[in-house]
């Protein structure tokens, strides 16, 4: 048996590495490129639908949808990829909601947490590869919206690091957390998307309670980051 929580702050901590590794790759430019084609999705974002037109995913919203599902292939390596429509993006604010509300449609007890996280509770090690194609479908119809995968620049990822420097940093050792050294502005911005990069939260291990606690009174991110 094995219990399991992905948070709001987790998923978005990888959307920005996601970005990040996108500035990098396309040197500080949004690459205006088509991408190939996929098993699941088109590959360029839209942010409304159409008529005409599905919502679709960009490449960083479907790397995330591949981690998924390489979830799914650990627990039941013969699982078949569905092909699964959007039923709309979400935001940083409804996406635990849209998901739990999801889960409980196909039979699982998730539940959306007070920081914007979802609580997966216990699952019997034999519903693993199941729970596990619940959340990629949940996860397919519910896509955070592409606008958290534009890729950061210098700038953007300046103001992260003032934020993570002036306000998170003595936030998170004022209760009591250490946070490890910060690096120079300059290693910030050039590490962001490596492994090992500057992770303040590192240390935090705690209960769901004083977690939903400690990430109201600190941010992971900015609240304001994406408006």
């Amino acid at each position: 048996m094995f219990g399991s929580k992905r948070t709001r702050a987790a998923r978005m901590g990888l959307l920005l590495l996601v970005s990040a590794t996108l500035m990098v790759l396309s040197g500080c430019s949004i690459d205006t490129s088509e991408p190939a084609q996929s098993d699941l999705t088109a590959p360029t974002a839209s942010a409304e639908p159409t008529n005409s037109t599905p919502l679709v995913l960009d490449a960083a919203s479907q790397d995330l949808l591949d981690w998924d599902w390489e979830q799914v292939l650990r627990e039941s390596p013969d699982a078949e990829r569905p092909v699964i429509e959007i039923v709309r993006f979400t935001d940083s604010d409804d996406w635990a909601s849209a998901m739990e509300s999801c889960m409980n449609d196909l039979g699982w007890p998730d539940r959306a947490t007070a920081d914007g996280g979802l609580d997966h509770g216990m699952i019997q090690d034999a519903q693993a590869g199941a729970h596990a194609l619940a959340i990629y479908t949940c996860n397919a119809k519910y896509p955070m919206d592409p606008k958290y995968n534009v890729p950061l620049t210098d700038e953007r990822l300046s103001e992260l690091f003032d934020y993570f420097t002036d306000e998170l940093q003595p936030c998170l050792e004022a209760e009591g957390y250490d946070v490890p050294e910060s690096p120079s502005r300059e290693t910030f911005i050039d590490t962001y998307a490596e492994n090992g990069a500057w992770h303040l939260y590192e240390n935090v291990s705690t209960g769901q309670s004083t977690w939903n606690s400690i990430n109201a009174k600190c941010p992971q991110i900015p609240v304001d980051f994406y408006e």
